[in-house]
């Protein structure tokens, strides 16, 4: 059983909603805390109302107290409150091992916190996690610097990062410019990279979010860390190949988790 600690996105393809439907496909029973409940769709984000922290932390305690819960991950968390909530329960060992998917950019590559923020998430919650899911982006904002986007840069970006507690660092890449997608894996001071065929589609929502609850689930299932990682850059292939070519908004549309999906036949 997973735990997802995330935003709710309106419009269904990001946040909780993809870590539910990740969870479903692989089998997984998901349980959630609610961080934000924002107003968005495939072209635009217009509001957010962030859940206080008390209230956050309830949800938690509640599916703790009643689930057997072998794995947490976060997604956005919205608020310095939230980002201290979950440090501070991960430091008393009151959460399972934790995937921590950044959430510090937005789907156009800007920041959504300001630079103190960034700094908290960076000391205090990096340190907390097993697995950290950056882009080369969120990368960027972690290590306060520039990065190239050749491999040699993001290999030692990657190491950098692992230097700051994380067992397991995936700089993902998604939104590099490249014929073919490479995930950079730093793993006990060593760096393995995990390439998979680039899909020229549009349909991407969700997949960063798709791609760490894969992972959360495979270690659910008892699978090693580097496995559930391999494993989860495969899902979250085939699930943006699966749905290449599907209608859904105007905009950035979503991914298909499921196998059998029939979606693409209701544009």
């Amino acid at each position: 059983m997973v735990l997802t600690i995330a935003g709710s996105d309106s419009g269904g393809g990001s946040g909780l909603q993809a870590d539910l439907r990740t969870f479903a496909a692989q089998s997984i029973h998901g349980v959630c805390a609610l961080t934000v409940v924002s107003s968005q769709n495939t072209e635009e984000f217009r509001s957010a109302l962030a859940i206080p922290a008390t209230v956050v932390r309830s949800q938690i305690e509640a599916v703790l107290d009643d689930f057997e819960v072998n794995v947490a991950k976060t997604g956005l968390l919205h608020s310095e409150e939230n980002i201290r909530l979950i440090s501070e329960m991960a430091d008393v060992g009151l959460l399972p091992p934790l995937v921590v998917d950044p959430v510090i950019v937005n789907r156009h590559g800007e920041p959504l916190y300001d630079t103190s923020t960034i700094e908290l998430i960076r000391q205090d919650l990096i340190p907390k996690a097993l697995v950290i899911t950056p882009n080369h982006l969120e990368a960027m904002h972690l290590l306060g610097t520039e990065l190239d986007e050749d491999i040699e840069a993001l290999s030692e970006a990657a190491l950098r990062l692992a230097a700051m507690g994380p067992t397991v660092v995936v700089l993902t890449g998604g939104r590099r410019e490249a014929p073919t997608m490479v995930d950079v894996v730093a793993y006990n001071g060593e760096v393995a990279l995990l390439e998979a065929e680039r899909c020229s589609t549009n349909n991407v929502r969700g997949t960063g979010d798709t791609f760490s609850a894969a992972i959360a689930s495979g270690l659910a299932k008892g699978l090693s860390t580097l496995e559930s990682v391999s494993k989860a850059q495969t899902f979250t292939n085939e699930a943006v190949h699966r749905a290449a070519n599907w209608t859904l908004g105007a905009g950035q549309g979503p991914i298909g988790h499921l196998e059998q999906s029939d979606i693409a036949r209701l544009d």
